[in-house]
């Protein structure tokens, strides 16, 4: 029996279509679907004109942005159309980065990559969600966030003026092209992101030089600025998570009675920890400092993209 998985943002889509062993048959790429920004015309154009696979699969599951409780009957009847021969299941995004990084562990799932969200999840389920917010609201430790901050630090003074230099030369941009790219532009969210493989580049140029030195300086700077806005998403998104968890006999009895039992069956006082996203991955040092070090969170693993968690969760 064979199994198509897909993992989907707005921008684009990942396909894998795996047999019962975990032997992959096919990967591809398609256009993002996400049903709050695509007409039922749009999402079927997709998949019927840009998804073409070797066999016809036994079992579909798609995880995507947009994909809500309201949305799963929508986005499954478009995805039945397609695969009529096929058992076909429609999920958030957020379910399944907590199925690729926990399995059927319970613990919390973290996304941080353009934007960021989060979940305690008992193993099938997502118990609770941090309400994201966006990048404008919310969305701490997420790309768009770190590329605010840098912005705001380079322009402000709060960051060396070198590095103020350094970027304008590798964007090719000036303070006005950059005013109209965010306030605009459209996806001013993404533009900020972009910056992020910038901030990296030059936290791993400086890493190579002695202390004293403006590159080092300028490292240093920029580590900080990233453990800061990680602190913000653990103060602002995990923490409620960890006061559950916390919770009193007193609190817990007020609970709906699934989540009673799960918290009663809780072996560790501090759930597991996993990461997904490009942001996780490409800055897991400051991630694992301000996780691991100061608040003694247990990081189970860190995936750039949820495709190979997904693929070993369906398989298994």
């Amino acid at each position: 029996m064979t199994t198509l998985i897909a993992d989907s943002g707005s921008t684009k889509t990942d396909w894998a279509l795996v047999d019962d062993t975990g032997q992959i048959l096919f990967t591809g790429k398609t256009q993002g679907i996400n049903p709050f920004h695509l007409s039922d015309d749009d999402i079927w154009k997709i998949l019927a004109e840009e998804l073409t696979l070797p066999e016809v699969p036994a079992r579909v599951f798609f995880y995507g942005s947009g994909v809500t409780e309201s949305m799963k009957p929508r986005m499954e009847h478009l995805l039945f159309q397609q695969f009529p021969q096929a058992e076909v299941h429609a999920e958030s995004d957020l379910l399944g980065a907590a199925r690729a990084l926990l399995g059927r562990r319970s613990g919390i799932a973290c996304i941080l990559g353009t934007g960021a969200n989060s979940c305690l999840y008992d193993g099938e389920q997502i118990l609770l969600n941090t309400p994201p917010l966006g990048y404008i609201l919310g969305d701490e430790g997420s790309g768009a966030v770190i590329g605010k901050l840098f912005l705001n630090g380079i322009f402000k003074g709060t960051l060396p003026v070198s590095l103020k230099n350094k970027y304008l030369a590798w964007s090719g941009l000036d303070y006005p092209a950059i005013i109209n790219k965010v306030y605009r532009q459209p996806l001013a969210n993404r533009f900020l992101a972009s910056i992020c493989p910038f901030i990296s580049e030059q936290i791993a140029e400086g890493e190579k030089h002695e202390n004293g030195t403006d590159e080092l300086n300028e490292a240093m700077a920029l580590y900080r600025m990233i453990l800061e806005s990680f602190n913000q998403f653990y103060a602002k998104n995990l923490t409620p998570y960890i006061k559950y968890v916390k919770a009193s006999t007193e609190d817990i009895s007020q609970l709906e009675p699934g989540m009673k039992a799960w918290h009663s069956s809780l072996e560790e006082e501090i759930p597991m920890l996993g990461f997904v996203g490009s942001i996780a991955h490409y800055f897991e040092s400051p991630l694992r400092n301000v996780m691991e070090d100061e608040f003694h969170l247990k990081i189970s693993q860190i995936l750039k993209a949820p495709m190979p968690g997904l693929i070993k969760y369906h398989i298994n």
